[in-house]
């Protein structure tokens, strides 16, 4: 039997040097997981299954829409027929759903009984974090870019009759990217055109063919009631700021080494993940940040100001985090330490100049009201 004859306990940068330890130990490990989770996201939808369910679910919520029919044996025979799982989710609202491996699926939401409501009742004047907050899984950024569109599209090119009927965001760069192409409305542009500016401003309605990286020091400008479109992913670099409304179809990454701020003056629809490396300062109360991401948004450093925020994930856990507005997120959402602050003064009337549309149309109470929607099928 050993005998402990150093009875001095274990001073305290010791211990401090453990806890360290084993927090820096799980942080990576946590990250290790996500990172792994989205790897393995990634790999099954390059499957042929995933292909599959997709085209399964999205075709079965067509025939629901097209026959407008709700039965219950209707629903039965469909479910049978299409080999995909057809269940109520609330009132009015149905999952359509097709399993792709064991823990995975792919989902699409469905309401016969759509109404069209204020978003700014439905969703703006809650913080996200009411226990009485419910987010409605028909309010996605590709429901609120498409119906903000032909509002757009009929104030600045009248001559045009707008398309109304989109269910991805990419379904809404191709329209655009073929309105450019045309020269009808948008114009067409390289990312080149934007790069290579002292001061980047996309100076008229842009559709830019490709990803852009905004040098350091520099910003990026979109004039008032414009939506800039770039098709592929956008990059900012340190000490930068975006000012105006920009449609990135791809992800957005916002870089910034030590001592460094970034900045979000506008509204931005991005079909991926948004990410930021250093602190970001977001809008005023006069005018508000929004990002609606289809993927996650992930604040590393800390983050300021009046911004609202619609994504899968969202996370902004740092202690000098400090939020006005809402966060909405679909699966998970990691608070700052003092929460989200509400905005009691959000201005409806400016809405279009923040390109967000005023009315949305989501399940609704009334069981009579026949009009069906559906949202693109997704992987849960």
């Amino acid at each position: 039997m050993s005998i402990i004859k150093n009875k001095k306990g274990i001073g305290i940068p010791t211990v401090l040097g453990i806890v360290t330890f084993v927090i820096a130990t799980v942080a990576t490990l946590l990250t290790v997981a996500v990172n792994q989770s989205k790897l393995i996201d990634r790999s099954i939808e390059s499957t042929e299954a995933y292909a599959n369910a997709v085209q399964s679910v999205d075709a079965t919520a067509k025939i629901i829409a097209r026959d407008q029919n709700l039965d219950p044996a209707y629903l039965d025979a469909l479910e049978l027929y299409m080999g995909v799982s057809i269940e109520p989710y609330g009132t009015n609202l149905y999952i359509i759903s097709s399993m792709v491996t064991t823990s995975k699926s792919v989902t699409s939401y469905l309401t016969g009984s759509a109404t069209q409501n204020s978003l700014y009742d439905e969703l703006f004047s809650f913080t996200g974090t009411e226990p009485d907050f419910i987010l409605s899984p028909l309010i996605t950024p590709e429901a609120l870019l498409g119906s903000y569109l032909p509002t757009y599209m009929e104030t600045n090119f009248p001559w045009i009759t707008p398309q109304t009927e989109f269910t991805t965001l990419n379904s809404i760069a191709t329209y655009i990217k073929n309105l450019a192409q045309d020269y009808n409305g948008y114009e067409y542009k390289d990312d080149s055109d934007l790069e290579t500016q002292y001061d980047p401003t996309a100076w008229w309605h842009w559709y830019v063919n490709g990803s852009v990286t905004i040098p350091k020091n520099k910003n990026l400008t979109v004039p008032d009631n414009r939506l800039l479109v770039i098709q592929g992913n956008l990059v900012m670099n340190d000490n930068s700021i975006i000012t105006g409304n920009v449609f990135v179809n791809g992800s957005l990454t916002i870089n910034g080494k030590v001592n460094t701020v970034q900045s979000i003056r506008g509204t931005l629809y991005v079909d991926g993940n948004v990410t930021t490396s250093r602190p970001l300062s977001l809008g005023t109360e006069d005018r508000p940040t929004f990002i609606f991401a289809t993927g996650n948004i992930s604040f590393s450093s800390s983050v300021t100001g009046v911004g609202y925020f619609l994504c899968q994930d969202f996370t902004a856990t740092k202690s000098s985090a400090d939020i006005t507005g809402g966060v909405y997120a679909a699966d998970v959402a990691k608070l700052p330490p003092d929460g989200i602050i509400a905005q009691e003064n959000l201005d409806e009337t400016e809405f279009y100049t923040y390109a967000i549309p005023e009315i949305l149309s989501i399940e609704g109470g009334n069981p009579e009201v026949i009009e069906f929607i559906y949202t693109f099928p997704k992987l849960n």
